[in-house]
């Protein structure tokens, strides 16, 4: 029944070499290990290969396939799935869904369906203890290698010091990498709260993507603003419409869809800021449905939107890794809660602390933490 089912692979021996790379992992001795499927041609040691993607190219030292423990072969040909080591030491040399080829014999177009994930969340990573910035880079080297989706590159706070910009898919694969990194690589972070990426249209009509807040006071001439929207779909009860409504109205949701699955269900479709669904929209949508509604989004465009950046100083200084952009009707309420929950957190000092919210140079929020009070009959 499975071979009928199942048809055999196709592939033709006497192509040029063409092989999908789909897997990929670290080893300490041998480097790199990637797993590959021929799709055409034969792959033999010492053969010289090439990356399609990245253009690098290694001679083949190993090929085996998986019995299931490893087992090493001098060929592989159309149609098998083996493992490939070719003393690839830099992790960065491999992509996860690159296409493999003859250096010297190349295939004339790499394997369709493969587009580079872009990732859409963005925070800061940073190391709580100094000394534990190069294990976090090697981490982060490591989870690169076989998550193409994650992205980073070094940063530098003022506030946090050193550490890493790191692109996710959403919150999810945020928190599945967070996790990670401190359970297999036994690294304490620091995260900064997650923002996605906005587009920055200048009066030149050149066009820039800010993944960071704190570098929008780089960019001047700035004409106006972009942020992505998603499409959410709400699948729930039909007794939780008007509080859906609500919660949706709030995060500036467009409706576009209403239609019911059975007496009882609905779906419901929304045209959503993502930066407004980012934080905490999915836990309170489950708590104004009981727990019964499901959400789904997907990216659709970018749109112009009324934003500003928002920034949070203590004693006069911008703490670059609090700036956040936000839109223009909600700075106001963004900026005294955040400032109020500053100046929770903040524990007393000898010296007074002035906490602010600003757009620009306009303050909209201010609170003090009073400095402790000196005891002048102490010995």
């Amino acid at each position: 029944a499975v071979v009928k089912l199942i048809p055999p692979p196709t592939g033709d021996e006497t192509k040029p070499l063409k092989c999908l790379l789909f897997d990929a992992w670290y080893d300490a001795y041998k480097g790199v290990i990637v797993l590959v499927r021929v799709i055409d041609g034969t792959l033999k040691i010492n053969d010289k290969i090439r990356m399609m993607a990245t253009g690098n190219q290694f001679v083949v030292e190993e090929l085996g396939t998986f019995m299931p423990t490893p087992k090493s072969v001098q060929t592989l040909c159309a149609g098998e799935v083996g493992y490939l080591i070719a003393g690839i030491k830099a992790l960065d040399q491999t992509k996860i869904g690159d296409t493999i080829t003859d250096a010297n014999f190349p295939t004339d177009a790499p394997l369709p369906g493969y587009k580079e994930v872009k990732p859409m969340v963005f925070s800061g990573l940073y190391p709580i203890h100094g000394d534990q910035y190069e294990p976090l880079r090697d981490a982060l080297k490591k989870l690169r290698l076989n998550d193409s989706s994650f992205t980073y590159e070094p940063e530098t706070s003022t506030a946090l010091g050193f550490g890493f910009r790191c692109g996710f898919l959403g919150l999810l694969h945020m928190e599945i990498i967070r996790e990670r990194l401190q359970r297999e690589y036994n690294v304490d972070l620091l995260t900064t709260a997650p923002t996605v990426i906005y587009k920055i249209v200048a009066t030149d009509g050149k066009i820039i993507m800010l993944d960071n807040p704190s570098q929008m006071k780089n960019h001047a001439n700035i004409d106006h603003l972009e942020e992505p929207v998603v499409k959410g779909t709400i699948i729930t009860p039909e007794e939780y419409i008007g509080a859906i409504m609500g919660l949706t109205l709030d995060r500036r949701g467009v409706q576009t869809k209403l239609e019911y699955l059975n007496p009882t269900t609905v779906i419901m479709e929304y045209e959503l800021p993502f930066n407004e669904i980012l934080l905490d929209f999915y836990y309170q949508l489950k708590s104004c449905t009981k727990g019964y509604a499901s959400f789904d989004y997907e990216f659709t465009n970018f749109r112009c939107a009324d934003l500003v950046k928002l920034d949070l100083l203590l004693n006069g200084e911008v703490v670059d890794a609090l700036s956040m952009i936000v839109h223009k009707d909600k700075a106001y309420y963004l900026g005294r809660e955040v400032a109020k929950k500053l100046k929770e957190q903040i524990p007393r000092q000898m010296f007074e602390i002035i906490v602010q919210a600003a757009i620009g140079s306009k303050v909209i929020a201010r609170e003090t933490i009073k400095a402790l009070r000196k005891n002048v009959l102490a010995k």
